[in-house]
């Protein structure tokens, strides 16, 4: 996540473009050269599997009828003429046609491609400076939201995810006895509302952090449940935040943690530390801090 987390994930490169259906447009930022390449590869798998998909086969056919048959003949047994080569069966039908259809449909699949892997950076990133760049944003967790869940020490949750052992999240769902040093204590607040105005107008960049932007994926205030994404500035990296209000504690649970790398210099922490800042601030909510006025 930007200048931090940019480095650590240098070392740690997974460069990859994902096509995910409604987030499409979040989760792929390919540069013009990469639109380029991927285009044309579509074009050169169109070129060497669309004829034989429609009928032109590049090896030799038997016309035997029976199994047997075909398993006795050797190839000295077949005539010439029955190794319709392409050029041959085109000679045959009309290969004006057939390269014009090929063309047509590969040139189509391209098309595909170019547009699928085409997407723009978060509108409310700092700049357009790095926003062709190829971004590594990692494949979205599938079991983010609100589940039952295992606990290392206590048996099940219900809550949001828990955190892994590399030191990129931190948590509130899952009971502190199972990861103590990634998990933090549920807020006390009055209403998702509040974390939603929060975020709306949450500043892009501070401290050096989420230049790349966010967006408010999912927000269903019944279930007083919102996650967003934050994009860092340059290598365009998604981290995953969410908040939801816990019945059972009574207190808002949240998560914030990187899809990839092992360290994220702080970056979760910083952004968690700013929404709760300024929900103590602006809302007069209470966040437990340790000694040293960091979140615990």
């Amino acid at each position: 996540n930007d200048n931090a987390n940019d480095n650590e994930n240098a070392i740690n490169i997974q460069t990859s473009i994902k096509v995910k259906g409604t987030h499409l447009s979040n989760s792929n930022m390919p540069s013009f050269n990469g639109n380029i390449a991927l285009t044309c590869a579509t074009f050169i798998c169109g070129l060497v599997f669309l004829p034989h998909s429609m009928g032109y086969s590049i090896l030799p056919h038997q016309h035997g009828s029976g199994s047997s048959s075909r398993a006795a003949a050797t190839t000295s047994d077949i005539p010439l003429e029955q190794y319709p080569t392409p050029i041959q069966r085109n000679q045959k039908e009309n290969r004006r046609g057939f390269l014009t259809s090929v063309i047509e449909q590969t040139t189509f699949l391209s098309f595909l491609s170019l547009s699928a892997t085409t997407a723009n950076a978060f509108e409310n990133r700092l700049d357009d400076k790095y926003a062709d760049a190829i971004a590594t944003t990692g494949a979205q967790p599938k079991d983010l939201g609100v589940a039952t869940r295992k606990s290392r020490t206590e048996g099940s949750y219900v809550g949001l995810k828990a955190c892994g052992n590399s030191p990129n999240c931190l948590a509130s769902s899952n009971p502190k006895t199972d990861l103590p040093v990634r998990t933090i204590s549920g807020w006390n607040g009055g209403s998702i509302k509040d974390v939603k105005k929060v975020i709306d107008t949450y500043q892009v960049g501070h401290n050096d952090i989420d230049g790349g932007g966010f967006k408010v994926m999912e927000y269903d205030e019944k279930e007083k449940y919102l996650y967003v994404q934050f994009q860092s500035y340059q290598a365009g990296y998604i981290d995953d935040f969410e908040c939801w209000f816990n019945p059972k504690s009574g207190r808002f649970d949240v998560r914030s943690s990187s899809r990839v790398g092992y360290s994220d210099f702080g970056v979760n922490n910083l952004r968690l530390e700013y929404i709760a800042g300024r929900l103590e601030k602006e809302f007069k909510w209470t966040c437990e801090r340790s000694k040293n006025g960091s979140l615990a």
